[in-house]
């Protein structure tokens, strides 16, 4: 792995263990194990680590969801969910794009604008989901819009993190996984009405970077 990427996962896991705000270029070097003045033979400022950091997660994100194209809708509803139970782990780590709210208005437009294009990205794609599960009739959703239904699974998969982290519990994501497949009116298939899925399985295979999301 060369000397970029190795910035940019430190700089990854410190953003979601830490906060955007909680660590320094010093930090970064002393964990790859580099001068500090290395690091800006690569990028010449920190801004420019987190616009780099989140294209990456937005790249790798987009490659997890073309894999679960052709799925049916609760399937792939199933496999975000795992995604972010990979994202989390034992509750330790937030997600690369929301673990900037707290700091949004404390940093530069240029990250606030990849923070942008990475929520739009999410929402994107879950209204497509939430789409083709009602025109599908695997969801329910009375008279709501799909994309606003996307926010609320979108919200409350970035306030499960939230609430993990802050608890130590990584079980909060899949009390809200259970929450929303209830609302949506769904249970995911081969669970018997278990709160897990298993369909995303194929999603997550040849995937390093877990946290990447």
């Amino acid at each position: 792995m060369d000397t970029r990427e190795r910035i940019l996962d430190s700089a990854q896991r410190l953003t979601q263990t830490r906060s955007f705000h909680g660590f320094s270029f010093q930090d970064i070097a002393d964990e790859i194990g580099v001068r500090k003045a290395s690091l800006y033979h690569h990028f010449d400022s920190k801004d420019a680590v987190a616009v780099a950091m989140l294209q990456r997660a937005a790249d790798w994100t987009s490659a997890q969801f073309k894999k679960a194209e052709g799925r049916e809708p609760a399937e792939r509803l199933e496999a975000y969910f795992d995604l972010f139970r990979q994202i989390h782990g034992k509750g330790e780590r937030m997600c690369p794009g929301g673990s900037f709210a707290a700091v949004f208005g404390a940093i530069s437009s240029s990250v606030q604008a990849s923070l942008h294009q990475f929520a739009k990205m999410h929402l994107d794609w879950l209204e497509d989901v939430v789409r083709d599960g009602v025109e599908q009739g695997q969801f329910t959703i009375g008279d709501q819009r799909p994309r606003d239904v996307a926010a609320q699974i979108a919200a409350g998969v970035q306030g499960a993190l939230l609430v993990g982290r802050l608890s130590s519990d990584r079980h909060v994501l899949t009390v809200v996984a259970e929450g929303l497949r209830r609302y949506l009116g769904y249970t995911p298939k081969g669970t018997h009405g278990s709160s897990r899925s298993h369909a995303d399985r194929g999603l997550r295979e040849g995937t390093p970077h877990a946290n990447r999301d």
